[in-house]
Formats: C-alpha cells, structure tokens, sequence
C-alpha cells in the first residue's frame, strides 16, 4: 500500500483509540484497523477496558478467517508479554496477518518488543509516525515515563478572562451543555482534584452527575489540596464519602494538630488524610498559601503509586497557578463564555510568580476547539 494509504488507515486506529478514553486506564488506550488485499476494512477493535480485550484481538475477532494476508494498523506497538491477556503479537501471528504498521513505540519495558516478535516470526513490520496516534497514546507514554498521571486542568472564564467576580460569584460562567461535557469527563478519570479555596466558595460534591446508563465509566477519588486542613466536616465532598472516595493532602504539621473531634469526624466519613512534602515557608508557592515547592509534584507521583493515571483539576486559581509553577498540566481545557467583567480585580484563571520574559512561558499546541452551547471550547496539550 502507498503512504498515504498507510497514514489513513493509522488515523483510523487512532480514532478508533479514543473510544477507550475512561474504561481502558490505566492500560493504554490503543485502536486497530484490520485491512485486507484491496483496501477493504474487515475488522476493527479497540481497548474498552482494562483486563478485557486488547485492540488487536477485538478487531482479529471482527475478521475471523479474513485477516488471513491482511494488514494490521494499530495507533500502539502491539504488546510482547502475558498480563491480563496474551500478548497481541502472537495474535496477530496466529492470525496470518501479513503487514503489521503501528506509530508509537510502546514505552512499558514488559508489554514493549512485539515488533521483534512479529518479525521473527516472518510479519512485515513498519513503524510510520503519526500525529494522530501520537497524541492519542501521549498520556500512557507520559505515565510511563514520568512515573505520575496525566493532568488536565480544566477552568470556565469570560472572553476577558476572568474566572469570578471580585466578589468571588462564578455561577454561572459556562453553560449548561460545557458543564455536562465536565461532568462527563469526571466520570473519565480516576481523580478530581481542587484546593482548598474552591472547596470553601463552592461547596461542591465533585461527584459526576451521570447515570451508569448515560455512560458513567468511574466514580473518581476526590482530591483536596488543603495544607492548613481547613476543609469543613460538613462539607458536601465529605458528606458524600459514602458515594466516592475522598482524600485530603495536608501538611504533616496540620494532621499531627488536628483536633480529636475532626479527626473522628473524617474517619468516621472514610476521608483519608494524606502528607504533603514538608517546606521551609520561604520555598511555598506564591499562588498557593502554605504549599511548599515541589509538594504537587510528590503528590502526584503518590496518587500514581495508588493506580491514579489521570488527574482532572477543577481550580482555583492557586492550584492551577501552583501546577504550571511546577510543569506539571499536560492538557489545558478552557471554556470561554460569552461575557466581558472588565474588572481588573475579577479572579484570574491562576495565580502565582509567572514569568518574566514571554519566551519563559510554556508553550502548548492547540488540539481541538469546538463549540458548546453558547460557549467555546479548546483543548490544549504542553508541548513538551
């Protein structure tokens, strides 16, 4: 097949791939297109959940007997080791597929070197680039390398980029078809995660307000990054415990001060007080009161620890200020209203130190920008 045949059908696996997004996790999310002598689709699959069916062998199914001298795209480089499931390589082989072309390598050192298996065993191999499949495969390869979760942040503000009032009113912002888009993506990833500041204005629940038939895939751990632990008992997110887990990451100080009734309090809720890396005051984040440098960082690598692979972050302004401080938001979600404050003391969409000079900034690449009801979305990824 030609070049061009070759990137299409690629970016089919790649569309395909997404399909996965919220079930699959922490595994990759991966698609495969199945295409038999002539250019004809015969079989099609991707990875809907961890410990289920991988790419390969749900679109090997879907051929039967006519991947036989076929070509396998696949957006991931089938795997070489038994886990859950046996390795796709060698079901590709049994299969009689002919050509295997995928675009990324697959970074995992036990799943990675089916390429070398299907080779040895006399399969074509090729490994064509692929923007699509890139992007689609990014967060496991960054999990993987990075050794913490994907981070999205996410964040409503007005054409003049406002996310509140000086009065601190941000309902509402977006509208009603952008927040059921948030609420979908909630029940997508393993955590949300808010300061403390947001807890306190809000006093939401953070649970995603989709039913199980509308397609709720999780039900995410909530986080609160709260030094001081200043987070109310009664809160709703810690009323609402029974229906999702809660955690709070608190300075070790703060947990070792809490007070005998609070602390039966969150116990008896089933919260689970975890440390933040202890700092000198004169190292903590300016966007962030008593959050020591680096302690977002350390937290993420524990949630990762825990099985979190991805982290959607709600605000506020210091959090959101707080991680980009330390380069950690892998893709940016913004929703623009149509609506002008014009108020210079209206809360920004983060806080902190910043940069000096434009050429400091981190720079991203625009995905996606689409509309929502009334309001505009984009989708940001760090280019890293």
């Amino acid at each position: 097949m030609s070049a061009s045949h070759d990137i299409h059908w690629l970016g089919v696996a790649a569309r395909l791939a997404l399909r996965g997004h919220g079930g699959a996790e922490p595994n990759p999310m991966v698609g495969c297109a199945i295409v038999a002598p002539g250019d004809s689709l015969v079989g099609w699959g991707f990875h809907s959940r961890c410990g289920q069916a991988h790419a390969e062998v749900a679109a090997l199914a879907r051929a039967g007997a006519r991947a036989r001298g076929a070509t396998a795209y696949v957006s991931l480089e089938p795997c070489a080791h038994h886990g859950k499931t046996p390795p796709c390589a060698n079901a590709l082989i049994d299969a009689g597929v002919a050509r295997v072309v995928y675009s990324v390598v697959d970074p995992h050192l036990r799943a990675a070197g089916g390429a070398c298996v299907l080779r040895a065993a006399g399969v074509v191999v090729q490994c064509i680039d692929h923007r699509g499949c890139a992007r689609v495969s990014a967060p496991f390869v960054r999990r993987i390398t990075a050794q913490r979760p994907w981070i999205i942040g996410k964040w409503a503000q007005t054409i003049d980029g406002r996310t509140a009032t000086r009065a601190g009113d941000s309902r509402w912002i977006s509208g009603p078809v952008s927040r059921a888009m948030v609420h979908r993506q909630r029940a997508r990833v393993d955590a949300v995660m808010v300061g403390i500041g947001t807890v306190l204005a809000d006093d939401a629940h953070l649970l995603p307000r989709v039913s199980h038939t509308a397609g709720t895939r999780r039900i995410p751990l909530r986080v609160i990054v709260d030094p001081r632990l200043a987070t109310p008992t009664d809160a709703r997110v810690v009323r609402t415990s029974g229906e999702g887990p809660v955690m709070i990451l608190a300075l070790p100080t703060a947990i070792e001060r809490l007070h005998h009734e609070r602390a039966k309090a969150f116990g008896a809720a089933g919260v689970t007080l975890e440390p933040l890396i202890d700092g000198e005051a004169s190292e903590a984040h300016r966007s962030f009161r008593g959050l020591p440098t680096g302690a977002l960082d350390a937290s993420m690598r524990l949630l990762f620890a825990r099985g979190v692979s991805t982290v959607l972050v709600e605000g506020g302004a210091g959090l959101l200020g707080a991680l980009f401080h330390e380069d950690l938001i892998d893709d940016a979600w913004c929703f623009t209203a149509p609506l002008v404050i014009a108020d210079g003391s209206g809360a920004p969409i983060a806080t902190g130190p910043g940069c000096g000079l434009m050429i400091d900034a981190h720079k991203f690449e625009l995905l996606d920008s689409r509309r929502r009801g009334n309001d505009s979305m984009t989708l940001w990824r760090r280019i890293r």
